[in-house]
C-alpha cells in the first residue's frame, strides 16, 4: 500500500502488485547505485535567486552534502520527503545544517524557474529550527541536459507522465563526501535523525563531529535493507578481545614488576670470596687463645 501511495498507483496498479507485477506507473523508476562514483562538480544549473551555479560550488571540499531530487509541482512524493528530510534535520542535535552540512535540492522538471524553486524553499526552510542556517539548502533548476546528467551520475531513474503532467520517481537522498564521491543512500519519505548523522559522519570523511562520533561510526556498518546503520558484530568482538587482552595485562603486570630482582655480585664482592679464611690477615684469625689442655 506505501509504494502505491507513494508512486500515485491506480486500482489496476493495486492488482498488478498484488499479483507480484511490476505496476505500470513504476517501470524505468529506481535508483543504480554508484557507491563510490564522483558527481560531476561542473554541472551547471540556476539557484533560487536566478544566479548561475555549479555543484562545485556546493561540494566545495568543506561539508558533506545531501542530495535530494524533487520537483516543485510534484502532488505528494516530494511533499512527504522534504517535510520528512525537515523534521529529521531538526533533530540533528549535535550538527547544524550551514555549518556542518549542506542540502541540495534539484528540481528534475526542467520547465520550473528560479522564482518557483524560490517560493519553495521559502515553504520548507521557514519551519527550520533557528540554529540552522536556511542558506545551507539549496534549491536549483537546470536544463534538460544538466537534469539528466546528474541523475546519470547518482543513478537516478524516472519517468514522465505526460497523460497526468507529472514524473514518477523514487524518495532518494544521495550522501556526497567533501570531495564530490557519493558515499550512502538514504530512501524513505520519513528521516531518522540517527541515520541521517551516520550518513552525514561517513560522508563527511571525518570533517565533522567528535571523536566520539568517529568511534561510534567505526563500531558501525550500514544495513541496505533496513535503511539504517546497525552495530558492527565482528569490530564489537575485536573491540571486546582488545579490552579483555588489554584487562589482562593490567592484572598481571604488578606481580611481574614486584618481584625482586636478585642483585649481581660486584667486583668487591668476588675478590673478597677469593680469600682464604684460614690465611694470616685475612681477617679470621681467631681474637682468643684458645685453652691448653
Amino acid at each position: 500500500m506505501l509504494a502505491a501511495w507513494l508512486f500515485g498507483a491506480s486500482g489496476t496498479d493495486l492488482v498488478a502488485q498484488m499479483t507480484n507485477q511490476l505496476p505500470a506507473r513504476a517501470k524505468g523508476i529506481g535508483v543504480d547505485e554508484r557507491l563510490g562514483f564522483p558527481v560531476p562538480l561542473d554541472l551547471a544549473f540556476e539557484d533560487e535567486a536566478g544566479r548561475p551555479c555549479k555543484i562545485g560550488d556546493v561540494v566545495d571540499g568543506k561539508r558533506p552534502v545531501l542530495l535530494t531530487l524533487n520537483y516543485s509541482g510534484c502532488p505528494g512524493l516530494c511533499v512527504a520527503q522534504l517535510d520528512g528530510l525537515v523534521a529529521g534535520v531538526d533533530n540533528l542535535r549535535d550538527l547544524t545544517l550551514g555549518k556542518d552540512f549542506q542540502l541540495l535540492s534539484i528540481s528534475i522538471d526542467p520547465r520550473e524557474t528560479a522564482e518557483k524553486a524560490a517560493a519553495t524553499k521559502k515553504r520548507y526552510t521557514g519551519t527550520l529550527d533557528e540554529r540552522h542556517d536556511r542558506d545551507g539548502w539549496h534549491f536549483w533548476t537546470g536544463s534538460p541536459k544538466s537534469i539528466a546528467k546528474i541523475c546519470e551520475a547518482v543513478g537516478f531513474k524516472y519517468t514522465y507522465d505526460k497523460e497526468h503532467d507529472r514524473y514518477n520517481h523514487a524518495a532518494m537522498a544521495a550522501a556526497i563526501s567533501p570531495t564530490g564521491k557519493i558515499t550512502r543512500y538514504l530512501y524513505d519519505v520519513g528521516f531518522d535523525p540517527a541515520t541521517m548523522k551516520m550518513a552525514l559522519l561517513e560522508a563527511s570523511e571525518g570533517t565533522i563531529g567528535t571523536p566520539l562520533d568517529s568511534f561510534v561510526l567505526w563500531c558501525m556498518h550500514y544495513d541496505a535493507n533496513e535503511n539504517r546503520y546497525s552495530a558492527d558484530a565482528k569490530k564489537l568482538l575485536s573491540l571486546a578481545a582488545g579490552v579483555f587482552v588489554l584487562v589482562v595485562i593490567g592484572s598481571t603486570a604488578p606481580f611481574w614488576f614486584s618481584r625482586k630482582v636478585q642483585p649481581s655480585l660486584t667486583e668487591e664482592d668476588v675478590s673478597l670470596s677469593d680469600v682464604d679464611p684460614s690465611a694470616p690477615g685475612s681477617g679470621s684469625e681467631k681474637m682468643y687463645d684458645e685453652p691448653k689442655v
